[in-house]
């Protein structure tokens, strides 16, 4: 399924990455930007090859271990990458716009995603084309926030900031418009379960 089909207008939240594989920690993102955004759902979008990665494991394999976190009511996985056959986030922001015009979308990003923001293809659109949430990441220190929020995109766009007090208002507003979050972290990130051998 791509997606729940659904008629009426719901604020979700796009959640794209690897997911290699999930964890707790990805769920812990999920839930921040659910609760403090106030989204009516969140769609994870597990990407069948990021461009930006080397080759990563079978799509289904990853998309198991997402399905594994056994995830709440409100999360969907979304198959629309896969069935879209779009490689970029922008390609991908682009198709979901038309094919779901009543939902209103914001897209979820860790805080190291803002920072490498400039290599992805056409970033710029990006920003300006769905409203976008960036939460701090599992593991995260100060100092990798600091970088974060001085990065050029979060320089560039600080005028279209939205504070983190009135993150619940950001779906309704017309992009560009971006919120930092920092939630309290939890500490798994895939690279360490994947030194485990998980």
């Amino acid at each position: 399924m791509t997606a729940p089909h659904l008629n009426t207008c719901m604020s979700i939240g796009l959640f794209g990455g690897s997911f290699n594989p999930a964890h707790a920690g990805h769920l812990h993102v999920a839930n921040c930007g659910l609760q403090q955004l106030g989204l009516d759902q969140i769609w994870w979008m597990v990407s069948p090859q990021n461009p930006l990665k080397p080759e990563q494991p079978p799509y289904e394999e990853r998309v198991a271990s997402v399905r594994a976190l056994g995830l709440p009511p409100r999360m969907h996985i979304s198959h629309m990458e896969q069935d879209f056959g779009t490689q970029y986030t922008v390609e991908t922001l682009r198709r979901a716009k038309r094919r779901w015009p009543q939902h209103q979308f914001v897209f979820l990003m860790g805080a190291d995603n803002l920072r490498q923001l400039p290599q992805w293809k056409n970033w710029r659109e990006i920003m300006e084309s769905v409203p976008i949430a960036v939460i701090a990441r599992p593991g995260q220190n100060p100092s990798d926030t600091l970088k974060a929020r001085l990065s050029q995109a979060a320089r560039m766009y600080n005028y279209a900031r939205i504070p983190e007090g009135q993150a619940h208002t950001l779906v309704w507003h017309k992009a560009p418009a971006w919120t930092y979050l920092t939630p309290p972290l939890n500490n798994l990130s895939s690279s360490a379960l994947r030194a485990k051998g998980a």
